[in-house]
């Protein structure tokens, strides 16, 4: 009966740590915007229940990037909501995100999407609140009509900023740490302090330091240069060339 029970114990875990691979892998490929090799994990994954890959795999069905779905949307929306009632945090903020950038161009639905990314923000997402921080700062119009569904408010944007950094999220502490290095919106001038930050934001992810955060990747790259550390900078500059070839080069 042991050796049963101990076969048993061995089974699950390998189990476990298979669905654990996947869950990995998936987010993995998520984050590199690589879907087609995202996808047969993430449906592991959900198939396993978790949560936040079926989130993943609900942006990836709302934004079109999985063919196969052909763009079922009411999919993408049950998805999401199965996630949420799951306890997924995570899933609140994606369903906000998407509702916000790719759903029906009406106030209605704008602000719905405004009220997930707030309650996700309430519930700890950092992400959430630097995206609540993007919105409040330049507003939210129609692209149709050009009607202002949500007037960009600078304060309420920097209380989000400043949300997002205390929950350590890549953008609060990106943007934060040059606002602080220039001694800018509001924030006292102190060099050092915004370098570090700017810094541990950078090792967060240099990915996507330099693609969200262009203004502060050039704000660390001008310190780097400005201070004999050209070496430094080279590596991030090559990324802003790539990401922004527009408005970096």
């Amino acid at each position: 009966m042991r050796r049963i029970i101990s076969v048993f114990a061995a089974l699950l875990a390998i189990f476990a740590a298979v669905a654990q691979d996947n869950i990995e892998l998936g987010k993995k490929y998520y984050d590199a915007e690589r879907y087609d090799q995202a996808l047969p994990y993430l449906q592991k994954a959900v198939a396993a229940g978790d949560a936040d890959s079926k989130a993943r795999l609900a942006t990836m069905i709302f934004g079109m990037q999985v063919p196969s779905y052909s763009m079922d949307r009411d999919k993408a929306l049950a998805m999401f909501d199965e996630a949420i009632e799951q306890g997924s945090v995570y899933a609140i903020e994606r369903k906000g995100f998407c509702t916000l950038l790719m759903g029906d161009d009406t106030k209605e639905a704008k602000m719905a999407g405004i009220e997930l990314l707030k309650e996700a923000s309430e519930k700890g997402s950092g992400d959430a609140s630097a995206e609540l921080y993007e919105f409040y700062r330049d507003g939210i119009q129609s692209f149709a009509s050009g009607e202002d569904y949500l007037p960009a408010n600078d304060s309420i944007a920097m209380a989000y900023l400043q949300k997002a950094c205390d929950q350590d999220n890549l953008t609060g502490k990106a943007y934060i740490g040059m606002y602080t290095y220039n001694g800018t919106n509001g924030y006292e001038k102190d060099e050092i302090f915004g370098v570090q930050m700017l810094e541990e934001a950078l090792a967060m992810s240099e990915r996507f330091f330099t693609t969200d955060c262009l203004e502060p990747a050039k704000c660390l790259c001008g310190y780097y240069r400005a201070n004999g550390m050209a070496d430094k900078a080279k590596p991030i500059e090559a990324l802003l060339k790539r990401y922004h070839p527009t408005e970096y080069k």
